[in-house]
């Protein structure tokens, strides 16, 4: 074979397609094609990562390529593009586990790249597990539903602060994260960031420092940054490692070089790579870094970096959960504690429809009990409680609750994103008389099969229904029909 000088590196993070393996020195080694690339190379699967239990479609694949001393190693996904799997050494483990819905049978790339930029690239097909479903962590971050979720910088945060310090305080992450009981200081607008370039790699806002700016996760690892135009500001995969819904500090950890404004604070723009995931439910994500990563300094109030971010982008996810469903209670917390009553179809922004347009509203069991006639027989049936609820799962079923937990009325539902505009975010499309108290309002007991779904966040809903059903008529102040809940 003929012989030429190679330089190999050890490629860090995501590489492009033309980013050479080479590490500092050089030796001589014979050229490779990619017909021989991967003669005397071995491979095994595993069941688990400590490669202790042999599977023949295990999704953990130890290798050895004894030809070189740097591969770069990925497969093509459905779009046609690159997916990386692992890179280095040329031996070690990677873990393979093709989206749902994929072909087990999977043939992965191994590239190599010599001193004068000659690729040469074998494949070896494998035959691995197939993601049946997402793990919990992914269904979170990414969506179960749509295997992609959007999360932008987080507005409603405590104080409207979404990156800055704050005391490596310990106790309870996610109440630190919702409360803010732990910050110092941070960044509130497009424009506070434009004055904390220092912290940033080159001194200039790539557009991430834009409170418009957003990334977005798939469920195969791959997460991508956009400024507020949609250009890529960077990409790389993303793994969440060590993930316990349960945990006291942290949920887990995020490990990635691409979220919105990556730097750790006061630290010469340093890019961690790994955070500390202290909150992280169907539409809120906290992010956390401690002073040059001294994870084991908590508790200690040492200064950290804190990430707010949030999503509205997986609206099935909020209003169904993931696995068991969701429980959905009057929302006594509303404006005015007005849980249903009548408003002014006034159009404009969704999310303020209420508070916009509210004209009369009950807030009490006592007096839903005063608003009998409204319903379609004139009798009370237990979800007049502000204890009642209605339950929405996955599988399509609903079912109304009285406030004791009995059964008043069951039935399916589906979620319409289709007709999302400003103004609403689906239609919730249910059997008759299954949300509670469902009863249009002035009606003579009607009950709707249709409502617009104006709000829907982790942790609240607010339902609409027109006069008559005439949805043509928004923006006109004829009479509605509201419903405000929340999570139970």
């Amino acid at each position: 074979m003929k012989k030429s000088i190679l330089l190999f590196a050890v490629a860090l993070g995501m590489l492009t397609a033309c980013d050479p393996i080479k590490e500092d020195g050089s030796m001589s080694i014979d050229s490779y094609t990619s017909s021989n690339l991967l003669d005397g190379a071995s491979f095994s699967q595993y069941a688990d990562e400590a490669c202790t239990t042999a599977a023949a479609d295990g999704n953990w694949i130890k290798y050895n390529i004894p030809n070189v001393s740097g591969i770069y190693i990925y497969y093509i996904k459905a779009d046609g593009s690159e997916f990386k799997l692992h890179s280095g050494a040329a031996g070690g483990v990677f873990n393979f586990v093709p989206s749902r819905g994929s072909d087990p049978n999977q043939t992965v790339y191994f590239k190599y790249i010599n001193a004068n930029l000659e690729e040469v690239v074998a494949t070896h097909e494998f035959t691995v597990q197939v993601a049946a479903e997402l793990k919990p962590e992914i269904r979170l971050i990414a969506s179960n539903d749509y295997g992609k979720k959007t999360w932008k910088w987080d507005p409603t945060a405590p104080d409207g602060v979404v990156w800055g310090n704050m005391g490596y305080s310990g106790g309870n992450g996610a109440e630190v994260a919702t409360t803010g009981s732990a910050k110092w200081w941070g960044v509130t607008s497009t424009e506070e960031f434009n004055q904390q370039l220092q912290h940033s790699t080159d001194g200039v806002n790539q557009g991430d420092g834009d409170m418009n700016a957003y990334m977005v996760f798939t469920e195969d690892g791959i997460l991508t940054a956009y400024d507020a135009s949609g250009n890529t500001i960077r990409n790389d995969s993303y793994s969440i490692e060590g993930y316990n819904p349960n945990g006291e500090w942290k949920v887990g950890n995020l490990v990635t070089k691409a979220i919105l404004w990556p730097y750790e604070i006061n630290s010469g723009a340093n890019i961690p790579g790994t955070y500390e995931i202290l909150n992280l439910t169907s539409d809120k994500m906290t992010l956390c870094y401690p002073d040059g990563g001294a994870f084991d300094s908590l508790g200690g109030w040492g200064e950290a970096t804190f990430w707010n971010f949030y999503s509205n982008s997986d609206v099935k996810g909020m209003a169904y959960g993931y696995e068991n469903g969701k429980d959905w209670t009057w929302n006594t917390e509303a404006l005015d504690g007005v849980v249903w009553g009548n408003m002014g179809y006034c159009g404009g922004a969704g999310a303020n429809a209420v508070a916009t347009g509210k004209w009369w509203g009950v807030t009490s069991e006592a007096e839903f009990m005063g608003q009998l006639n409204h319903t379609n027989d004139g009798n009370a049936h237990g979800d007049e409680s502000m204890d009642a609820y209605f339950t929405l799962t996955p599988d399509g079923l609903i079912t109304r609750h009285a406030g004791d937990g009995s059964v008043i009325n069951s039935g399916s539902f589906e979620i319409d994103e289709s007709v999302a505009n400003e103004w609403k975010v689906a239609n919730l499309n249910t059997t008759a008389g299954t949300i509670l108290f469902p009863y249009e309002i002035n009606s003579g007991g009607n009950m709707p099969t249709t409502f617009e779904m104006v709000y829907v966040s982790g942790d609240k809903m607010t339902l609409v229904y027109p006069d008559g059903g005439d949805f043509g008529g928004l923006g006109g102040w004829g009479e509605a029909t509201f419903w405000q809940f929340k999570a139970k």
